[in-house]
């Protein structure tokens, strides 16, 4: 059964809506921390990774809720700031963004796109399976340069030989069974720490079946850097068989936890899913929970981003992971905090929230207000807003001048193209809509 949600429907009381008896696969699932289904399903992909590390609180919040009606036979099931994909049971649940509503899940297509820096227009959106395998697979570049960043993956490994060369035990059942009569050769074993492993085996194995489906040999040219990285793993695998991948990925179910490779076990799980891609999910059990999600305040905030730099906007995009480009609230170098856009005079903080039917800027949430104007006071910048995504062309910027430091604050938008005859037009009519939305914020 497949069920398409619309992220975040709380004010949607007729969204969602399905018989108890066809959902309760999902009643494990409802009401967990995005970092308790992390830790209890390896198999489930989360976006960002490093969920501990952002400072929307992300793990705390829940992919969905399962409600009860007035009819006890159907529940609502209600959902959080999270899109994607989630499979479970016989469930292929596909949870799109609420900006979104009427077109073939665009929007989130492009965000992706602009983060990920893949560029392909023809994307299909008429088989749904379809749609969910290049959805994954686009991401395979982003994953395999992260991973490839710490080096190429090595671990201890045992080999079978048979030749004179002995360096290791001699396997005397191999040596009787092989090489009787004698004629020179001796079975041995070795234990060699190398880079031709399970895991680089698996990350072989997508390539070359990425390479026999429709947009994988665009997706593995994408770049320089993604070229090199697959050459490398070519040349690190040499014991590559094809016939060998039901093995290989039997060997990767379970998922590596090592303490200096750690961009590789979300490649793992990548892997995974795209050589999976048939059933959508790969789980060893079929109540077993797994898919991929993406957090939509992050996911806007680097789209956002993408935008600004593409533009030359010159603002400064901290990232709290690294550490880098935080400020500091007192003299002692204390109270780092990390805005998410700021430069001389002007802070912008990117809210996947609805802000376009707001009038005034003191309607936006106070805890928001707040910590624009804390920023705001802390560089002295004389203009601060948010950056939301618009349902309606945004005639007049809402803007309100703060009482103490006379400085401004607005909403700023980018409207979400409403195109729905092909993907090619939504982008097109995207970009005009994000050089409006920069003109805005150079007036």
């Amino acid at each position: 059964m497949r069920i398409n949600l619309f992220d975040n429907n709380v004010g949607q009381p007729d969204d969602g809506k399905y018989k108890r008896n066809e959902v309760t696969a999902l009643f494990p699932l409802a009401d967990k921390t995005v970092a308790q289904l992390c830790r209890e399903n390896e198999n489930l992909l989360i976006f960002p990774y490093s969920i501990d590390a952002t400072d929307d609180r992300i793990g705390d919040s829940s992919v969905m809720s399962i409600l009860n009606t007035d009819n006890p036979d159907i529940v609502r099931i209600s959902t959080g700031n999270v899109m994607g994909f989630i499979g479970i049971d016989d469930l292929r649940i596909k949870i799109k963004s609420r900006f979104d509503k009427g077109r073939d899940d665009y929007l989130l297509h492009y965000m992706l796109q602009k983060v990920l820096l893949f560029n392909l227009f023809d994307l299909s959106h008429d088989n749904e399976q379809e749609d969910v395998f290049d959805f994954i697979m686009f991401m395979f570049p982003y994953f395999l340069k992260a991973a490839m960043r710490q080096g190429v993956y090595r671990e201890y490994r045992h080999f079978k030989h048979n030749d004179a060369n002995v360096k290791g035990p001699i396997d005397i059942g191999r040596h009787i069974a092989r090489n009787i009569p004698f004629i020179g050769n001796i079975a041995y074993s070795t234990r060699e720490y190398t880079h031709d492993n399970d895991m680089t085996q698996l990350i072989r194995h997508t390539i070359e079946f990425m390479k026999t489906r429709k947009y994988g040999m665009a997706v593995l040219n994408i770049d320089r850097e993604t070229k090199d990285c697959v050459k490398i793993i070519n040349e690190h695998t040499k014991t590559y068989d094809r016939n060998e991948r039901s093995s290989i990925v039997s060997k990767n179910l379970r998922l590596k936890a090592h303490p200096y490779y750690t961009d590789y076990r979300p490649l793992q799980c990548l892997c995974l899913q795209i050589l999976r891609m048939e059933e959508v999910k790969y789980g060893e059990s079929d109540d077993e929970i797994c898919g991929i999600l993406f957090e939509g305040a992050w996911l806007w905030e680097e789209y956002v981003n993408v935008i600004l730099e593409e533009h030359s906007m010159g603002f400064i995009h901290p990232e709290n992971k690294l550490h880098r480009g935080g400020i500091y609230l007192f003299e002692d170098r204390s109270g780092v905090r990390y805005p998410d856009f700021y430069k001389n005079g002007f802070v912008l903080d990117a809210k996947y929230k609805r802000l376009g039917g707001y009038e005034r800027v003191s309607q936006v949430d106070r805890n928001d207000i707040h910590q624009v104007i804390t920023y705001m006071n802390n560089l002295n910048a004389m203009k601060g807003g948010f950056v939301a995504p618009l349902e309606n062309k945004q005639f007049i910027i809402p803007s309100s001048r703060l009482k103490s430091s006379k400085g401004m604050m607005s909403i700023y938008g980018i409207e979400i193209s409403k195109a729905t005859s092909s993907y090619e037009v939504f982008c097109n009519e995207m970009k005009r809509n994000e050089a409006i939305f920069v003109g805005a914020l150079s007036n």
